[in-house]
């Protein structure tokens, strides 16, 4: 019993860090503006609604511009589960979203990852630059097109 247990142990602490040692040099580096232009391109004949693609993996250099707290998370768990991923929010907590300002002034919310909240109140300050690593999951395309935004989700970051 105790050597099945010391198993399920070892396979448990295993899995919990392959699933933490992610590899960031997958990430495509790109602008929150030039994703936000060429997704507005693409959704340029399309209603209000979400817009799909495969998920992506991208790092943007952002300045933050709202601190981390609460949000609605309701069109996060809406885009995974029609995407098929409805189990992420089982293995990753996420209840709050920082707001994202790129170089042109665009501003955009992101989901955050619970387990970033306290070293991005710790060491990043709003209005300074960060590295975000983020997941590009789908875009919300509004009918005063203004509005339309990137769904991402904040995986790692780095202030600069």
């Amino acid at each position: 019993m105790k050597r099945s247990i010391l198993g399920a142990l070892i396979v448990l602490a295993s899995f919990t860090a392959s699933a933490a040692a992610q590899d960031f040099k997958q990430y495509r580096t790109t602008t929150l503006d030039a994703l936000v232009d060429e997704w507005n391109r693409k959704t340029s004949k399309e209603g209000p609604g979400y817009s799909f693609s495969r998920p992506e993996k991208l790092k943007l250099i952002v300045k933050l511009g709202q601190a981390p707290k609460p949000c609605e998370t309701d069109p996060l768990r809406l885009v995974l589960r029609t995407m098929g991923f409805e189990k992420v929010l089982e293995q990753v907590k996420v209840s709050q979203c920082i707001g994202l300002v790129s170089d042109g002034g665009r501003a955009m919310p992101a989901y955050v990852q619970d387990v970033l909240v306290d070293g991005l109140n710790a060491d990043a300050k709003v209005g300074r630059s960060i590295e975000a690593y983020v997941d590009f999951l789908a875009f919300e395309v509004n009918a005063d097109r203004s509005r339309n935004r990137a769904i991402l989700m904040l995986n790692r970051f780095e202030p600069l």
